[in-house]
């Protein structure tokens, strides 16, 4: 979620504590990273300004996806900021209005498979034994 919560702060109050978070992750005091990723942070907001409205869902989703493969890396070559990243992910999601909240969810299904996918909410499956029988 680290991806989506990043590029649905760009558009809120809580952006720029979300920026100086993801900056100190991922510059852990090197200032040549710290311009780095804060120029690449900079252009979230012009990019999504810049879509237009039908655009919105796709620049968001292709954003929140360069995203989270960065902050997957991140990880892989730090494990140990996974409760910082956490705790910022957590800090980003309980300041941000709720209709500004953004979440995606990617399903993949093969074969045979069979998936119940919600994203809020329950789902309740009771299949009936006895249809299976007459198979």
């Amino acid at each position: 979620m680290g991806g989506g919560t990043i590029v649905a702060a760009a558009a809120t109050d809580a952006w720029q504590s979300t920026r100086g978070g993801v900056v100190r992750l991922f510059s852990r005091g090197d200032d040549q990273e710290e311009q780095r990723i804060s120029g690449q942070l900079d252009r979230i907001p012009h990019q999504l300004e810049q879509a237009s409205e039908a655009e919105q869902d796709q620049v968001r989703t292709a954003l929140a996806d360069r995203w989270r493969v960065k902050l997957a890396e991140l990880l892989e070559e730090y494990p140990e900021l996974e409760g910082e990243l956490r705790a910022l992910v957590e800090q980003v999601r309980a300041s941000a209005p709720e209709t500004q909240q953004f979440f995606t969810q990617n399903n993949h299904s093969h074969d045979q498979s069979r998936q119940y996918v919600v994203q809020h909410g329950t789902i309740v499956i009771r299949e009936d034994p006895s249809a299976r029988r007459g198979s």
